[in-house]
């Protein structure tokens, strides 16, 4: 436990005993610092009646298990139980899941948005990451290792074993052939796939027979384990060159245990059983069916109200509501997960419209940026927005084992106003600023119909009126904002000022700092590049370049932590708070596992689900 984290479990303990809190306070602070729910319930059976009615009852989290198949047959690993899991699955149902922000595509492969993560309710990986951020196979028959010959000893060749007797829903056989299908659709350049940088490094893929394929790299490829999250069924399609505008880049077409059958554009998206999903007793639902609700807040309502079983996604402004529900008898079960999720960022566009050799009018100037970071009360978001729930980092890199422990900048409004002040930024007769005739004036962009975010969203904009920054809210959808290059995304254009939006909660750095790298930046001829920030940094490149040229851990750790400080001087980005991590479902929805490192990872159970009236 870090010394923060420890500290501030002392003084929690010490306000419990001292009587001060509440359940539902407990449930928040704990939360917020990272305790399990181990120690969380022994401080709740130590509290007392307050108010916030009765303690929920969640497994705790850490135990051990190994679980009965599923969507993911994960080997022993941490777990968080659902209540009332262990009864006896029955078939039949459809269970109903809440889509808040609806993608442009459900194929991950091509598209980075957050609601296309929805497809692993039908399209499985080669491995996922456990609870501990450990990879275990899914679709591939072990993890390639130097030891057991999947790693070559140049770590430029990896071999991939997959498992026997795995087909597509349609009944074909999965083979070693649709892994090089898929490589050869990311190399062809009339292709448009939106995947991580790791993909960069394949130099070629060929099959040895039908369960092995061998890949070469171009150069040491930390990524390797998250190369394969999507694999393209071959038979499917007729040439290398797909597009998103192929239906099976709107609609996959997987392994897993429900099949997509349509999409009712702003209405819902249809899922059936799997008939030929490698288990013949699974999975237990008839189907599934994700409404599309693009109001948060009256998706949230509907769920406390079993209209829905279970909402994508989970943010921390909405914990306050579901634990309040789940205390006071509503059909709901709220699983608050250990450690942190996402941090909700300000992504700054350094560049004049997209073009990094020109440098934004306003964001260019690093005073600007360095202003905005004092000006924000970060505290007040989590204390007056969402309900305590939420922590605090100034880091990068915050999550996974090369996470660094970096505090977050301190509020401090008065220091705003010196920084621009001596930046020459002076005061205008509306109290915005102006330098050489340019006013620090602002769009600032997030998704629309989150009522939670547009609070805090509120907040950061007075925030920065009160030190003469002015910031204008004008919240868009979520594919105008993450559309592709060819779609005219804002990010991938360069058309915006602020955007706001989480990430970086992953196991291994790699991709998540190769976005911010100048080769990443999108353009007429690097289409299917992203970028959150237009920004170009030589230092910044070096350092993530040294990390990705190696895969000993201890060269890897020191030069992201040197990219972590790069990018804290020069701010392209100012993260807000980190999310809580937490997951809901409805009571009636059983045969949830939380045992993977993604807060959302319960969607790998999906063949375990079934419905308890």
């Amino acid at each position: 436990m870090e010394d923060r984290q420890f500290r501030a479990a002392q003084q929690l303990i010490r306000d419990v005993l001292a009587g001060r809190l509440t359940r539902r306070e407990v449930i928040r602070r704990g939360a917020a610092i990272g305790l399990s729910w181990t120690i969380v319930s022994t401080l709740l059976a130590a509290c007392g009646g307050g108010e916030g009615g009765e303690t929920p009852q969640p497994t705790a989290a850490g135990a051990r298990s190994t679980p009965t198949g599923g969507g993911v047959d994960t080997p022993v690993a941490a777990s968080t139980a659902t209540p009332g899991a262990a009864g006896t699955p029955k078939r039949g149902g459809r269970a109903v899941i809440a889509l808040i922000q609806e993608p442009g595509q459900m194929n991950d492969f091509f598209n980075g948005q957050s609601g296309s993560f929805l497809s692993v309710l039908a399209v499985e990986p080669l491995f996922v990451p456990d609870r501990n951020g450990e990879y275990q196979p899914v679709l591939a028959a072990e993890i390639p290792t130097l030891e057991n010959g999947g790693i070559s000893e140049d770590f430029l060749t990896i071999t991939y074993k997959l498992r026997d007797g795995i087909t597509w829903s349609d009944g074909q056989p999965f083979t070693a052939e649709d892994i090089v299908f898929t490589v050869e659709v990311y190399q062809n350049p009339e292709s448009t796939p939106q995947v991580g940088a790791a993909w960069e490094k394949i130099e070629s893929a060929r099959a040895i027979d039908p369960l092995t394929v061998e890949v070469k790299m171009s150069e040491i490829n930390p990524g390797y384990l998250d190369l394969f999250q999507q694999v393209l069924p071959k038979h499917k399609f007729e040439s290398t060159a797909i597009t998103q505008e192929h239906p099976l880049a709107r609609l996959p077409l997987g392994t897993g245990p429900f099949v997509f059958v349509d999409w009712k554009t702003g209405d819902q998206i249809t899922l059936e059983r799997n008939p030929n999903y490698r288990d013949p007793e699974k999975p237990y639902l008839d189907g599934i069916t994700i409404k599309v609700t693009p109001e948060k807040e009256a998706a949230i309502a509907s769920f406390v109200n079993g209209e829905f079983d279970y909402v994508y996604f989970i943010v921390t402004g909405d914990l306050p509501t579901l634990v309040t529900a789940e205390q006071e008898g509503k059909p709901v079960h709220v699983e608050l997960l250990e450690g942190g999720a996402s941090v909700e960022w300000l992504w700054f566009n350094l560049s004049d419209n997209g073009d990094p050799t020109k440098p934004h009018p306003v964001l260019g100037d690093p005073a600007i940026r360095e202003a905005i970071d004092y000006a924000i009360d970060r505290q007040a978001i989590i204390d007056q927005v969402l309900g305590g729930f939420g922590s605090l980092t100034g880091a990068f890199i915050y999550a996974g084992w090369a996470a660094v422990d970096r505090p977050p900048t301190p509020y401090d409004p008065e220091k705003a106003k010196q920084i621009l002040d001596a930046a020459g930024w002076v005061p205008g007769g509306d109290g915005i600023r102006v330098k050489n005739g340019v006013r620090a004036s602002l769009r600032y962009q997030t998704i629309a119909g989150d009522q939670t975010r547009e609070l805090y969203q509120q907040l950061v904009q007075q925030n920065c009126k009160d030190v003469g920054i002015e910031l204008r809210i004008e919240n868009v959808p979520s594919n105008t904002i993450f559309g592709s290059w060819q779609e005219g995304g804002l990010l991938a254009r360069g058309n915006y000022d602020i955007v706001m939006s989480r990430d970086g909660y992953e196991v291994d750095p790699a991709d998540w700092a190769a976005i911010f790298t100048s080769a990443s930046i999108p353009s007429e001829q690097n289409p299917g590049g992203f970028t959150y920030c237009h920004w170009r940094n030589a230092e910044f490149d070096a350092a993530v370049e040294e990390a990705n040229s190696t895969l000993d851990p201890e060269v890897r750790r020191q030069a992201y932590q040197r990219a972590v400080e790069i990018f804290a001087r020069e701010r392209p980005a100012l993260p807000l708070y980190r999310s809580a991590s937490a997951d809901a479902w409805s009571t009636r929805l059983k045969g949830i596992k939380s045992i993977w490192f993604n807060p959302r990872g319960t969607l790998y159970s999906a063949a375990d689900w079934y419905l308890e009236e």
